[in-house]
């Protein structure tokens, strides 16, 4: 979501505002197909379908099992990263530390909550990073609301040669149908799993897209990725 704005800025708010619908949509799909194509396994005999790769496994052997839990392996890999680059920019830009001691850092404590298997297990680790969430993007929002005022420019509306970037962006932003399975056998009401899981993401999608007008609206083609790198000192700089 910090690199939605950025991903505005070059392809128009417009367009994003597009891509990051059209992608949201068949996110959601994808994710519900992937719910009942288990639940028409199941109702065929199939039992102890957790995960992606028990589907896997149960359309086309063991074979099947690999190619997708590699295949998940290499997207994961991919959004962590990428996460990690994002914390390393954002410690740096605060308190100087070289990004490669971050990212290093960063790698133990990600190796030790990687052990937990069942996900209620960090659920206090969700509660905590919800909230920091919550008062991360309220901060940004309000530092956007601020520069609009002080520095003000045109803004891009569409640049088609962009859409494949700012739907690559917003198809990440989106990420984790790996954990759609996991997650709806840890419900208490699985079958409202659906309907809560429609919802949630057409509201997540809505956020981002105000999220990323209004850093893209706040710094116009000064944006940067991520949106946090604008702020305050950034702010300052531009002004």
């Amino acid at each position: 979501m910090l690199g939605m704005p950025y991903a505005f800025s070059q392809s128009g708010w417009l367009l994003g505002v597009v891509a990051l619908g059209t992608m949201s949509a068949l996110n959601v799909y994808a994710m519900l197909l992937l719910i009942k194509t288990r639940r028409q396994l199941e109702s065929k005999g199939h039992t102890g379908i957790e995960g992606y790769g028990d589907v896997g496994r149960v359309l086309s052997g063991a074979r099947g099992e690999r190619f997708v839990n590699i295949c998940l392996v290499i997207s994961q890999v991919g959004f962590a990263t990428a996460y990690i680059i994002f914390i390393a920019a954002n410690i740096n830009n605060i308190a100087g530390i070289d990004r490669a001691y971050i990212c290093f850092g960063c790698v133990p404590i990600l190796a030790l909550l990687v052990q937990i298997q069942d996900l209620k297990d960090l659920s206090p680790f969700s509660l905590i990073a919800d909230v920091a969430n919550i008062a991360g993007l309220t901060a940004v929002m309000c530092q956007d609301w601020k520069a609009y005022h002080d520095f003000h420019q045109p803004v891009l509306t569409h640049d088609f040669s962009k859409v494949i970037y700012v739907s690559a962006v917003t198809l990440y932003s989106l990420e984790g149908i790996g954990m759609v399975l996991p997650i709806e056998s840890s419900c208490a009401n699985p079958k409202r799993f659906p309907s809560l899981l429609t919802k949630t993401l057409i509201a997540v999608a809505s956020l981002m897209a105000v999220f990323g007008c209004c850093g893209y609206f706040a710094f116009s083609s000064l944006t940067e990725a991520p949106i946090t790198l604008n702020l305050d000192g950034g702010v300052a700089t531009i002004v």
